[in-house]
């Protein structure tokens, strides 16, 4: 079951980097993006993606994740929206975090699902604000939405979607090291 990471211009890696850590256990990281330029995140990190979003097989996705950033970086690209929709049509797991959700919507498939999005964009015109949710973290069948503080929660959130913990004494020991800092 491989993850995919929609990477883009100014994306905050630090959303994904524990989904990441955690989703690798059952599958390929595999980072994806509009075209081959080097892409440079809010953090200062340079990247160069593995895959482009118009060559991916969507029977290979099993996770898709969408990091927040500035939502302004893939309005026009509608092979992002062709993406999100085919992996929504074939039940992969979509995750999307801070500024991510936006996209779901803008792609049509978070109409009827409960989400929540970071305050900066949830007044935005393509969401149902009947379905929006305050929690750090929201999931919803196959959708998972995180505030950008919920950026541990969500990794966890996913793991659990993907079935990587072992027993409920695994899911508590993930829980207490990246939540709390216990060993």
């Amino acid at each position: 079951m491989n993850t995919y990471i929609l990477i883009y211009e100014g994306f905050a890696n630090f959303e994904v980097v524990i989904a990441s850590l955690l989703l690798k256990s059952k599958g390929d990281i595999i980072t994806i993006a509009v075209d081959d330029n080097p892409i440079t995140s809010c953090e200062g990190f340079k990247y160069v993606p593995h895959k482009l979003v118009k060559d991916i097989d969507i029977n290979d996705v099993g996770v898709l994740l969408i990091p927040g950033g500035d939502p302004n970086e893939l309005y026009d690209k509608k092979e992002v929206y062709d993406l999100v929709r085919r992996a929504n049509n074939e039940k992969a797991i979509i995750g999307a975090i801070c500024a991510g959700p936006v996209h779901l919507a803008k792609a049509g498939i978070i109409q009827d699902v409960k989400y929540t999005v970071s305050k900066d964009e949830r007044s935005l015109k393509y969401f149902n604000k009947d379905n929006y949710e305050g929690s750090n973290v929201v999931v919803d069948g196959n959708i998972v939405t995180a505030k950008p503080t919920g950026y541990v929660d969500f990794g966890i959130e996913l793991g659990k979607l993907i079935s990587i913990y072992d027993n409920e004494e695994d899911l508590k020991g993930t829980i207490n090291f990246f939540k709390y800092f216990k060993e």
